[in-house]
């Protein structure tokens, strides 16, 4: 045999000379090349001739070769080709407006999603950042030497600021904050709200847009300026200027009038207030401190810098400060006095101690981040399937446009102008979706206020514009290079056979399928578990009774005497903690071990109250001294834990007192079930020790005596802050975030099935157009509806099976772990969510082909095939 008709050179060198070589000379340069590989196959051998062809193909690569110029047939105008895409790309989708809106609404949701998720962490992230003098803002930090190394403080020595003017000169602008959470009284009713005493120029230094007033108010020390949402809850439609409000701060009460209301902040603040309030009518600074104390008084200082100044020209002046300090506070001294740059603050969070932020949330981000990206993976493999279907009744175009003299290259930018068309539509959908439906449901569950302001927000612009990017490529990119790569002999001659058994497609539909049970399983799971916990015994009692503060130990025998005489109570008990609430550790010795346990200190009557279920022993007996002295309960836990039981035949050692368990109660959650039962003693205390009260009401009547108790209250304490309660919602907010996370995986279950649905329909259609005929001749041969079925359906019941084992595999180890770390008492990844996951699937595999099938039976083979 011919040995030039059995080996060729090797094809990426050949393939870059083609591409780099001059048009005019590719065919001279390129015959050259291949004699010499051939000459040297026959003298030397294929390995030394492909290895010269490479030398060969490098030695050509030279200035006189080298293509400087477009060959005369692409010198056409591009932004008039770019409109002919566009526009023979909008006729395409208008005649194929069932698949076109498919892909369109698929990639939308997955935009909304990614909006929603993209907000959440951008209102951490960009705290702050629309702020105008953002640059120029820098807060001062101190660093000190303690046990644990350098340790950067946020807060600065409060003199300081007196300082500031006449040390560092290029300062414009500067403020102290002092934070606090302050009683506000307004129409008899007591709120506890988050308060920045700031000086007058903390307006000049952050621009708020104000919806009542004017940022000036601050320069009135009398004034305050409320946040929108604060001045909706207190004066709802009424003007709120010159309406007065009381704050109590540190047991000193202060009227003050609103001179301002901000427009909403949108969340996207960096500082989480209230209300502003001037810095000189704090009672903190008030106060004629010694010197020494004076600086030891501490908070947070910003300064505004003159436009243009290098924050490092201010190093001098900050080192005369830092002097000063340390001579006034040698036992403290600082190592640095710094500036850092307001736009860095966010960065710095785990670097700077008591900082303006102090948490960023990153499991949250963690879960929506993930959920966001889960279901932009199903609606790009969703959209490539449905673009691969698009493109297949087009075969017949691309043969045609080969043959006439385009390229792949221009083949492939007509595709992806025409999925730019599609990802640009969904992008707009994505957002009304999300601005709409998504965003709104979103803030109900995570209490947020996040919104879309495509005005004065340049970053979601941003986001948009990489967003339109890069699902353009990653959607369109690898359908329009496998669609262009057919060849035109076998697409005009009908040989060309797209999407029968196209491996690509049948692994990403089994990957969606497998998500898709994951997601189910995970939606199930919650909702399982959220029941299940809705109807768990607490252990104990929980209606008809109500739980009220004692701000104060004086405040308590007045409160108690007062509920006392309610005819609605039928008993009432104080206690130091209370169940629902956090429940103080403490350490323990029995028989010369130390254990931590939780310890509820409470008046002798308390487990009666609360209606423990005792298991052994007795309860506290109050007419006994030794009961309220040296006697206390235990729960089950605690024995199991001690490994004890009872009677004990030791004391127990608490305090350096020794103490008798006289009794043993059931179990009881003291904390919501996503936390153990832990350990727990209650020990009978004296009254002065106690900061609540458990009033337990008549059947029925706690709900309603509510009003009647806080009037009470206020009456006895009228300036302080009522926290009452029911029993029955001491939960409340751990099961409204349990329920939110169970509400948002649902949703992203709900989501990723109507995806894979689609991106099936998106096969079976393809398949079936694919073989149509093949599904006519059966007909006409006499094949029935099941064999058609199982035909058209035998794939996708296997990509099923494959897709149910590692789907199922993976939910039981993804979904059990996570609820571990969630709940310590679940549901688990039983029978019920993976055979739902299953079924769900197998539904609507069943539903997909069997509208197909509709599709062959009212099928005409005489037409269909006679058309082929």
């Amino acid at each position: 045999m011919d040995t030039k008709l059995k080996y060729h050179p090797p094809k990426w060198p050949d393939r870059f000379l083609e591409f780099y070589c001059n048009p005019s000379r590719l065919e001279q340069i390129q015959g050259d090349a291949y004699e010499l590989f051939h000459m040297n196959l026959e003298e030397r051998g294929l390995r030394y001739a492909r290895f010269r062809f490479l030398i060969h193909v490098l030695s050509f690569f030279r200035w006189g070769n080298i293509r400087r110029s477009k060959p005369s047939y692409q010198t056409y105008n591009h932004g008039a080709m770019f409109k002919n895409y566009m526009k023979i790309g909008w006729r395409n989708l208008s005649k194929q407006k069932g698949t076109t809106f498919i892909s369109v609404f698929g990639l939308a949701c997955a935009v909304g999603c990614c909006m929603v998720a993209y907000l959440f962490i951008a209102h951490i992230w960009f705290k702050g950042m629309h702020q105008p003098n953002k640059n120029e803002i820098f807060q001062l930090t101190y660093t000190v030497e303690e046990d644990e190394g350098k340790i950067t403080y946020g807060t600065v020595a409060e003199p300081i600021s007196e300082l500031i003017p006449e040390n560092l000169n290029q300062v414009k602008n500067q403020t102290r904050i002092l934070t606090n959470f302050s009683v506000l009284i307004h129409n008899n009713e007591s709120f506890l709200q988050r308060s920045l005493y700031v000086d007058s120029g903390f307006m000049e230094m952050f621009e708020y847009r104000m919806e009542y007033g004017f940022p000036g108010a601050l320069n009135e020390p009398d004034e305050v300026i409320l946040t929108h949402q604060l001045s909706e809850k207190l004066f709802g439609d009424t003007h709120p200027i010159g309406q007065e409000i009381s704050l109590v701060t540190d047991g000193t009460e202060k009227l003050y009038k609103v001179g301002g209301v901000m427009a909403d902040l949108n969340d996207m603040d960096m500082f989480n207030f209230d209300l502003l309030v001037n810095i000189e009518s704090s009672h903190n600074t008030s106060l004629d401190l010694p010197l020494k104390d004076a600086w030891s008084s501490e908070l947070w200082t910003f300064v505004q810098l003159e436009k243009g100044t290098n924050p490092m020209d201010l190093n001098p002046g900050l080192a005369m400060l830092k002097e000063r300090q340390n001579q006034i506070n040698p036992e403290k001294p600082y190592l640095d006095l710094e500036l850092v740059a307001y736009t860095d603050l966010i960065y710095k969070v785990d670097q700077i101690e008591r900082g303006v932020r102090t948490f960023l949330g990153l499991a949250p981000q963690i879960v929506l981040g993930a959920i966001a990206t889960f279901i932009m993976i199903l609606a790009v493999f969703n959209y490539i399937n449905i673009s691969i279907l698009m493109a297949s009744r087009r075969l017949k175009e691309i043969g045609v446009r080969k043959v006439i003299g385009s390229n792949k290259w221009q083949l492939i930018a007509q595709f992806l102008s025409e999925n730019l068309l599609v990802c640009l539509m969904a992008i707009v959908l994505g957002s009304l979706l999300a601005a709409f439906l998504f965003l709104p449901g979103f803030n109900d569950i995570a209490s947020k206020n996040l919104k879309i302001d495509l005005f004065n927000d340049k970053y979601i612009w941003m986001f948009l514009a990489g967003m339109l990017l890069f699902i353009t490529l990653v959607s369109g990119l690898y359908p329009a290079i496998y669609i262009t790569s057919f060849k035109p002999i076998h697409i005009l001659k009908g040989n060309q056979q797209l999407g029968s058994k196209s491996v690509f497609t049948s692994v990403l539909l089994t990957f969606q399928f497998t998500l898709a049970i994951i997601s189910i399983v995970a939606g199930v799971a919650f909702v399982q578990t959220n029941y299940i916990n809705s109807n768990r015994d607490w252990g104990y009692e929980s209606s008809d009774k109500i739980i009220v503060n004692v701000p104060s130990p004086e405040d308590y025998t007045p409160l108690k005497n007062k509920f006392a005489a309610l005819a609605s109570v039928n008993e009432i008990s104080g206690s130091q903690d209370y169940v629902g609430n956090w429940i103080r550790e403490e350490e323990l010795i029995y028989d010369e071990q130390k254990y931590e346990i939780g310890l509820l200190n409470a008046e002798a009557n308390y487990s009666e109250v609360l209606d423990l279920k005792l298991k052994q022993g007795r309860m506290f007996n109050p007419a006994l001294i030794s009961d309220t002295e040296e006697s206390i309960l235990v729960n089950q836990k605690f024995l199991d834990r001690l490994g004890l039981s009872f009677p004990l035949t030791k004391k127990i050692t608490l305090d350096s007192v020794g103490y008798n368990v006289v009794g043993v109660v059931e179990d009881f959650h003291t904390i919501y079930f996503q936390s153990l039962i832990d350990p727990l003693v209650i020990r009978a205390s004296p009254d002065s020790t106690f900061n609540y009260l458990t009033l337990k009401m008549s059947a029925g009547t706690a709900a309603s005596s509510m009003e009647e108790v806080k009037k009470i209250w206020h009456e006895t304490i009228p300036r302080g802050l009522f926290e009452g309660k029911l029993q029955t919602e001491v939960f409340d907010h751990e099961v409204k975030d349990v329920q939110g996370v169970s509400k948002l995986i649902l949703f992203a279950a709900i989501l990723a099935v109507v995806l894979a649905a689609l991106g099936l329909f998106g096969l079976v259609s393809l398949n079936m157009n694919s073989r149509i005929k093949d599904f006519c001749v059966r007909k006409v041969f006499g094949a029935d509806l099941g064999d058609l079925s199982m035909k058209l359906a035998k794939r996708y019941l296997i990509i099923w099976v494959i897709a149910s084992v590692l789907g199922g595999g993976l939910a039981i180890f993804l979904v059990s772990t996570f609820l571990n770390s969630f709940f310590a008492f679940h549901s688990g990844v039983g029978l019920i969510p993976l055979g739902l996951g299953f079924l769900v699937l197998f539904l609507v595999i069943v539903g997909t082909v069997s509208s197909q099938i509709m599709k062959i039976v009212k099928a005409n083979p005489a037409r269909i095939l006679k058309a082929e």
